[in-house]
């Protein structure tokens, strides 16, 4: 008798050891949702657009051809502070990114690598106007100045603001 007791003794400690992981589990907490997109009317064909229009004029001004005679070389820009005067959460560094793309591509002016010296940079605003009948454009306004400050072009263009839209993230069903 005492011998089985010696072997229960130890049974049941084993058994009460092993009762927790032998639980029901409960499964964590599902994870928190992404944040939505702000919302915004800008688009990418906005930035396409805009970038695509105001830095053809700016490349094709008599700044540039006056800059390549006096230097003997293309300018060098950089792609300034964009301002976002229209509270509608723009993405700005999209739309500098564009910008710089599309100047990078210009057979014109060179566009400024990351800590290079620039001869010029550009900078600009973008604000939201009524256009009547619930219609409403985005004004970009551009200007490119020389290191010393002097304005050397400087232009604007209307874009389309498109109906905003919140990306919701996809939602993950509960299991249970």
């Amino acid at each position: 008798m005492r011998r089985s007791l010696f072997l229960l003794v130890p049974a049941i400690a084993l058994t009460l050891a092993a009762a927790p992981a032998c639980a029901r589990q409960v499964p964590p907490p599902a994870p928190a949702p992404a944040p939505a997109k702000p919302v915004t009317g800008w688009t990418t064909t906005n930035s396409q657009y805009v970038s695509r229009v105001l830095m053809d004029a700016a490349t094709s001004h008599a700044w540039v051809a006056a800059f390549r005679q006096a230097k003997g070389r293309m300018p060098v820009i950089e792609v300034g502070e964009l301002e976002d005067r229209t509270k509608d959460n723009l993405p700005l560094d999209e739309i500098q990114a564009e910008f710089g793309r599309v100047l990078a591509a210009s057979d014109r002016v060179l566009s400024a690598a990351h800590g290079q010296v620039a001869d010029a940079t550009l900078t600009g605003a973008i604000k939201l106007i009524d256009a009547g009948s619930s219609r409403k454009l985005y004004q970009v306004d551009l200007r490119i100045r020389d290191q010393a400050g002097d304005v050397l072009w400087f232009n604007g263009i209307e874009a389309e603001r498109a109906e905003p839209v919140t990306e919701q993230p996809a939602t993950v069903p509960a299991k249970g």
